[in-house]
This record gives C-alpha cells, structure tokens and sequence, in this order.
C-alpha cells in the first residue's frame, strides 16, 4: 500500500514537473518560431553558445531507499543519455538536456523527499540545414531549366577529319617501286576493240566543241567551245578582225578623199575652172571658196590653222551665231571643221565642243589628232581616227552630219593643273624643218611616229602650261573611273606636265598684278626659248628649262604700255620676229637685241588698229600687215623697208582674220593664203609668182640686213 502510493507521488511529481515545464518549452519553440524570419542567424548562434556553455555534468547518484525505484530511474537516465548521444551523432547542432539538468532535482532534494524526475527535452530543429537544402533545391532547378532552354536553342553539328589517307597501291606502282626503273624501256602499243582500257603513250586527239545557227543572228552565225585553244584562237581572230577593219576604214577613207576630188574637179570643169575665180588682190592668182554648211548657218572663222607637213588639211575655229536656233542641233556649241582644201565642197571631219574655242592646232607630225584651246581655260583633243560609233549624227535643213565630241577635255581634270582664264595660244614644240629634212618627216609621218609629244599654251592671265600628249595602248569602251577627262573608247591623253608663270620672269611686274598675254611663239630654231606678247608694251622672252633669257624683254621706246597683239618668227630660221600693237605700229626685233631694230608707225596705213602681221611663208624678205579694215599691206624688204610695197583691199566684206600655208617644196602646189570674212565666207587664195618664188639670194640677203643693226 505504501509503495503504490509512492509510485501514484511519483507519477504525479513527474507530471507535475512536466506541467510545469511544458509552457516553457512552449515559450521557447514560439520564441524561436516567431524570430525564424527575422533573425535565423543569430538564433543559431545563441544555440550554440548555450551547449558550449553547458557541458554535459557528472551523473547523480541515488540514494533511494527503494532499490527497485532507483533501477527505474536508473535506467531511465541511461535511455536519456542513449538518445542524447544517438541525436548528437545526428546533427552536431541537436540540442537536448544534459544529465546534471535532470539529476538537479535530486541533488537539490532532501532524502526524504520524493525525487522529481523531469522528462529530457526533444532535440532541436536545424533550420540553417533546411534552408541551405531549399536554397539548393532552387539553384538545381534554375540550373536544369537553364540546361533544358539551352539544349532547345543550340543544334550541335557534327565534323569529321580525315586524320590519314593511304590509297591503296597500284600494281604498276608496287612494281616499279619493287625494281626500279633503271636499265629499263616501257612501250606501249594500241589493243584489240576488246581492250578498251589501256594505258598508253600516244598524243590524246584535240576535239572541239562549236556551234551554229542558221539563219544567223549576227555576222558570224557561229561560236566558239570551252576549251583553250579556243579562246586563243578567239583571240587571235579578233586581232586580226581589229587590223582588217583599221585597214579597210583607212582604204575607204583614202579611196573617198580621191573619189571626192575627182568629183570636185569635175564640177569644176563643167561650170568654171579654178583660175576662173580671179581675184581682184593683185598678190592672188585666183581662189577656191569653201563651202557654207547649213548647220553653221550665221557663224564665220575667227582662228584658221594650216598643218606644217600637209598643206591641204586645214582647221577653222566659227563664232558663235548671232540668233539663238534652237531647231539648230549645233546652237549654244563651239564648232571646229578640219577641211581637205582639195575637196572644198565638204569638210572632213565636225568637231564640236561644250566651250567655245579660240586657237587651235594639229600634232607636229600627224594630223590624225587635233587640239583647241577654250574661252573656259580647257584643253581639248580629238582623235580624228575614231569610227564614227564613238560619235552621235544629227540631222538638220534634211541633211545628216556627223559631229565628233573631244576624245580628251582637261576640264575634267583639276583647277589647279588646268587654266583658269581664256586661252589665247596653243602650239605643238617642234623644231625648225628645212627642205632636206623635210624627207626624214614625212618618213616618220607615215611609220607613225610622233604620237607622243608636248604642247604649249597660254592663257589671258599670264600662265603657260607645257603638255605631254601620249597615246594609250588599250581602250576602254566603258571610259575611265580615275582620269575624267578621257571618253569612253578613247585612246589619246593629254598630261600636265609644267606650269611658268609671266610674274616669276619680270621682277618689275610682280609690283603690278598679274601680266596678261595675247599671242605666243615658241622659236622655230630652239624650242627652249619662248617668246609672249603682254598687255605691259613688251615682248617677254622666257626659257623653258634654264634660269634667265637673255634679253628678258623686247620693247619700244613709248610714252605709255601698250598691247603686243601679235607676233611672228621668221619661218626660215632667221633670228628675228616681227610684232604689232594696239596702238597700230609694227616692229621688227633681233634675237639678241631688246630694242626693235625698224618700226613702222601707224601713220603709214592712217590706222590705230591691226588685226596681225605675217611673215610670207614662201619669200624670207616679204611679210604681211593686215588692219580692222580689210587692208592687207605687203613689204618687200628687198625693194625699200620705209613703205610698204603693195596696200590691197582684200575685200568689200570686213576680214576677220587671215593665214598662211606652210612652205613644202612639193611639185604643183603652190603657197596659199586664207582669208575669212565676217559673212561666212572662206576663200583660199594662190599667191601669184611674184611673191611665192624667191628672188636670188634672198635667203642669204635678210641675215646681212639684219647684221647692219
């Protein structure tokens, strides 16, 4: 009885204890859940500190009277420190009571009061693993997801190498590999139809592939294959196709100028002949009147060149009309013709330009190219062999004309390398030809040399620019993407290639401006020298390679600068030049000497204003005065040099200008002088016995004439 009722005490007690223990443990799970979000570290650390803090204590002993209560509670401790030590191999951070706490209600207890045993706590939850497993869990998933979208997106491909590959062995290759190919001779022959296979040494057959059509569409009507040889024999055909049309189109053209002449002369013949058209100047024998083209209808010649080895073949610049026609193809273009005065009902070629041109020339050697300088400071050239279709062909008045555009035009060039003012002069350099050389230039004319040589030209500003004319070997139907200035198919080039300025060879003048320059001359003698007429009163002699010319200038003795408009060497080689001012007096000037050796005043011819002055192409001692007032004078220096010889009215029409061929010692052709009027009107005149044959020691008497000064 007794004992039952210490046990139902001792159940009690324990109850009792655990009563009051469990709002504690209450408290103490809601403190720990209610500050899990908000601090979970700094629990952890408290929780860890206390168990440091804690060490498990020496277990109490009993001294229960009841040996049998004292085996309960005996091994209810060590079922307690079972479990304690099963959690601790657990988790490191599980928490539980150590013994001393559950044995302090012993010691602390009397002998004879019932002991109070307190139930050990549950082990504690590790939120710290929870959480890193959570936060694992989610990187894994980002993880895979990434992997799995990543997989969707990129397409792998597969790449094979082949690291090593050995063919297998021939057996011919094996053997001669096996015995060598010294001492030994290989022949092959051709087998039977049942060998078809077999290695031989004979030349394999040139097969080819061509094609035709018939009915053809184009002149050929058949074609080439694919092959090599093909392309080379391409090849060569077209070369040789390119020599048989320049060949064929040089004959035509040869054989057209001969029928057109034979046609001219017969037209001639039936309504009057050539000496018929006498002439009222006593200098003519009579002349041949070049044809007026509708198309240049209201235009006359302001500039006339005649070619230095070909006489015939002339050149004439036309001004613009007066009234616009804008039915006129031509309206609002500058026009040039190259003329054959043998065949004057027609010229040779049109030239025509964006500009309008004020002097022109031909090569030295060949008038297969042909130069005009431009009121806009540019240079442009024509290859006068071109085919005609490079070119365009107009029709006006129900005749059709075909106008030739430049080949080359420096205006598509640069400014600095280009003139930036009218030009007034142009020439090719050459050199004094004399009657024995005359041989050796037509010899280089027809092997086609001199298709590279120089140009000068000068422009109303006081610049000279020197050119290189070169001629390309290819051409280019589609033109040129670098250099502008060249038309599509041209072959011909024109090439800075020195600049002088007028300032930079008369100290005085670089006080006064810029020095403007009407006409220049290179010498026939020494193209290194060259001589420029200037707005200052004198003639300016500069060099086109050297420091200083000696004299520098040529001048008059006047009060007052005036124009050099015109100046002229003597074609014969002689060492001097005539000159002409605005102020209507001429001068003749020796090389060597910067003052004139005679003057002509303008009170001979009763005028102030002279159009050019000319020395006679055929006769040394005789030149040519021709004023605003269609008066030619003519000097004789043979006969008196105070007067001169012979004053003609040229005609009733005003005379724009004149010219004079070049003197050629060829068999039934005489010197000629062009004269155009302001009408339109072109009339080539044979200059009479008198003055185209020379007098004896004529040549020889201007040299001494010009020692006595």
């Amino acid at each position: 009885m007794n004992s039952d009722k210490k046990k139902w005490k001792d159940v009690r007690t324990k109850s009792a204890v655990n009563g009051r223990s469990k709002p504690k443990e209450e408290d103490e799970e809601e403190n720990e859940y209610g500050g899990y979000e908000d601090d979970f570290e700094d629990y952890d650390d408290d929780f860890e500190e206390e168990e440091d803090e804690d060490p498990p204590k020496k277990r109490p002993e009993y001294n229960h009277s009841d040996d049998e209560m004292n085996d309960v509670l005996r091994a209810l401790d060590e079922e307690n420190d079972r479990l304690y030590k099963d959690s601790s191999k657990q988790d490191k951070y599980d928490r539980s009571d150590s013994p001393d706490d559950r044995g302090r209600g012993y010691r602390d207890s009397s002998p004879d009061e019932p002991v109070r045993r307190t139930r050990p706590k549950s082990s504690a939850i590790n939120f710290l693993s929870a959480k890193r497993q959570v936060m694992t869990q989610k990187t894994y998933g980002k993880t895979s997801k990434r992997a799995r979208d990543l997989l969707e997106m990129i397409e792998l491909d597969t790449v094979t190498f082949d690291i090593m590959d050995l063919p297998p062995v021939k057996e011919y290759e094996l053997y001669i590999r096996s015995y060598g190919r010294s001492d030994t001779r290989q022949a092959y022959v051709q087998t039977n139809d049942d060998a078809i296979d077999r290695d031989i040494q004979t030349e394999e057959i040139d097969m080819r592939n061509k094609w035709t059509q018939h009915p053809p569409e184009d002149f050929a009507g058949s074609g080439r294959g694919d092959g090599e040889k093909d392309f080379e024999d391409e090849e060569q055909s077209q070369q040789n196709k390119q020599q048989d049309l320049g060949r064929l189109s040089k004959f035509i053209q040869q054989a057209g100028q001969v029928v057109s002449i034979l046609l001219d002369e017969e037209r001639s013949q039936e309504t009057t002949e050539l000496r018929s058209n006498k002439s009222s100047i006593s200098m003519s024998e009579g002349y041949t009147e070049l044809s007026k083209l509708g198309i240049l209808q209201g235009r006359h010649v302001e500039f006339a060149y005649f070619a230095p080895t070909q006489p015939n073949m002339l050149l004439t610049i036309y001004s613009q009309p007066e009234q616009s026609n804008p039915s006129n193809p031509t309206d609002g273009k500058g026009m040039i013709c190259v003329w054959n005065t043998n065949e004057p009902s027609y010229p040779q070629r049109i030239l025509a330009c964006e500009s309008q041109p004020r002097c022109c020339c031909f090569g030295p050697y060949k008038t297969s190219i042909a130069f005009t300088g431009m009121v806009d400071g540019s240079i442009c050239a024509w290859d006068l062999r071109e085919p005609p279709s490079l070119h365009r062909s107009v029709e006006f008045d129900k005749t059709e004309h075909l106008l030739r555009f430049p080949t080359y035009n420096t205006a598509g060039i640069s400014d600095s390398d280009n003139h930036i003012s009218p030009v007034t002069t142009i020439n090719p350099v050459t050199t004094y030809v004399d009657e024995n050389s005359q041989q050796e230039s037509d010899s280089k004319e027809e092997s086609g040399f001199g298709m590279s040589f120089q140009l000068v030209s000068s422009e109303d500003q006081g610049r000279i620019n020197f050119w290189v004319v070169a001629e390309l070997t290819t051409t280019d139907p589609a033109g040129s993407e670098i250099d502008l200035g060249l038309s599509p198919g041209g072959k011909v080039k024109v090439v800075i290639s020195s600049t002088i300025k007028l300032e930079s060879l008369v100290r005085e003048a670089r006080s006064l401006g810029p020095i403007r320059s009407f006409e220049m001359q290179i010498s026939p003698t020494d193209p290194n020298h060259f001589y420029i007429g200037t707005d200052g009163g004198y003639v300016l002699h500069g060099l086109r390679f050297g420091n200083r010319a000696f004299p520098r200038t040529f001048s008059a003795l006047s009060d007052s600068p005036v124009d050099v408009r015109s100046i002229d060497f003597s074609p014969f080689g002689h060492p001097c030049f005539l000159a002409s001012t605005a102020e209507g007096c001429v001068h003749l000037f020796g090389t060597k000497s910067e003052k004139p050796l005679l003057t002509w005043p303008s009170k001979i011819w009763g005028t102030r204003k002279l159009r050019c002055v000319r020395w006679s192409r055929s006769r040394p001692c005789v030149f040519y005065v021709l004023d605003d007032q269609s008066q030619l004078y003519t000097f004789d220096i043979l006969e008196g040099d105070a007067m001169p010889a012979k004053m003609e009215n040229l005609s009733k029409e005003n005379v724009i200008h004149i010219a004079f061929t070049p003197h050629i010692n060829v068999t039934g052709r005489h010197p000629q002088m062009l004269v155009s009027q302001e009408d339109g009107t072109i009339q080539i005149h044979t200059i009479s016995k008198e003055y185209r044959e020379q007098q004896t020691l004529e040549d020889d008497f201007l040299p001494s004439y010009l020692d006595k000064f």
